[in-house]
């Protein structure tokens, strides 16, 4: 398993349209759950938000990269994050956090020569693995249903993303694979939060 400085140092040989690649990777793992309750009728514009990024992660893992705009989607994006609240009820908070995550990396794929900015979304993804793979070890343990280990799936997708052929499918299909088992830990999460308030 490598580290985050192992796989920036691999990333820094790498051409801009493979760091582009790496970029859309991470947008497929962790905005791709727009598709789960919680949304409807509440947070229609951020959910309608996840997914345009998720479709323009694949555009551009389609390699027609020159076909979006990234630095108008940013705006959009910015416009939702202006009305999101990071102190609001869980699952409004919970989406603030993807919403920042899912800016880092549109920060990135338009300046794909700066590492740094790389560096920041990576260990967001990081985090953000982390902390579900534990919330829900915590909150569903034992309960018929474990997480997934976010944190070495993503270790691993990060791991091969930096150093794997740039049109490889399989990477898709992982990160694909990821996207649903996060998606799994989110909606559990937040089904148990709407049991709480309800209590």
């Amino acid at each position: 398993m490598s580290s985050i400085d192992e796989d920036l140092r691999q990333a820094e040989s790498r051409s801009n349209e493979e760091r582009l690649r790496i970029g859309a990777l991470l947008l497929v793992r962790y905005c791709g759950f727009h598709h789960i309750n919680g949304f409807t009728p509440w947070f229609e514009a951020q959910r309608d938000m996840l997914k345009a990024v998720s479709d323009v992660a694949r555009v551009i893992l389609d390699g027609r990269a020159a076909e979006v705009e990234l630095a108008d989607l940013r705006e959009s994006l910015t416009a939702v994050l202006q009305e999101n609240d990071p102190e609001g009820p869980p699952f409004e908070a919970e989406i603030f956090d993807h919403l920042v995550f899912a800016d880092d990396v549109l920060d990135f794929l338009i300046s794909p020569a700066e590492l740094s900015k790389l560096s920041r979304a990576l260990e967001r993804a990081d985090e953000l693995a982390e902390a579900h793979e534990e919330l829900g070890r915590e909150e569903y343990g034992g309960e018929n249903w474990e997480p997934a280990p976010l944190g070495l799936m993503e270790s691993e997708a990060r791991e091969r993303d930096t150093r794997g052929e740039l049109h490889d499918p399989s990477d898709l299909e992982r990160s694909e694979g990821f996207s649903a088992r996060y998606a799994e830990a989110i909606e559990k999460l937040f089904a148990m939060a709407g049991q709480d308030e309800d209590e």
